[in-house]
């Protein structure tokens, strides 16, 4: 399976620049970032227009979310596995500073929050590779990951 990740913004040298290249360094799934520029005077609703623009019908479509779905990391890894098999293209969405739109909501199967707390945009990628990073560890049995 492939992953995508459509994020908006640039994310510009920074320590959150390095933490995400770390483990994109680490990372031997076949994995793609897709940043959106979106101008200041968006509203959710045309960012939502931009994201959706960037998908594909068959796209399994995940969008981090603060009400979505809170996950232990098993339960991340077991769903990714679990779509494994079914689909191709694994797109994870970022939005902006307001959210997202709801018709990328609506267009998603799944929202998942990395928790009740809010987390930098920019930060919230390095999260999310690293999540991804620590899912590839399960699967080769790897003790990186402690249950």
């Amino acid at each position: 399976m492939k992953y995508k990740l459509l994020a908006l913004g640039v994310l510009k040298a920074s320590p959150e620049k390095q933490l995400l290249d770390h483990y994109l360094g680490r990372l031997s799934l076949d994995f793609s970032i897709q940043e959106l520029i979106s101008k200041k005077h968006h509203t959710k609703e045309e960012e939502g227009t931009l994201i959706l623009s960037h998908l594909s019908p068959n796209d399994y479509v995940i969008a981090l979310d603060e009400k979505g779905k809170d996950l232990s990391t098993r339960s991340f890894f077991d769903l990714l596995e679990n779509q494994g098999n079914q689909i191709k293209v694994c797109t994870f969405i970022i939005g902006g500073a307001d959210g997202l739109s709801e018709a990328v909501k609506n267009r998603c199967q799944m929202l998942i929050s990395f928790g009740k707390m809010t987390w930098p945009h920019m930060l919230v990628r390095a999260l999310l590779v690293e999540q991804l990073y620590r899912c590839q560890q399960i699967k080769n049995n790897h003790p990186y990951h402690r249950d």
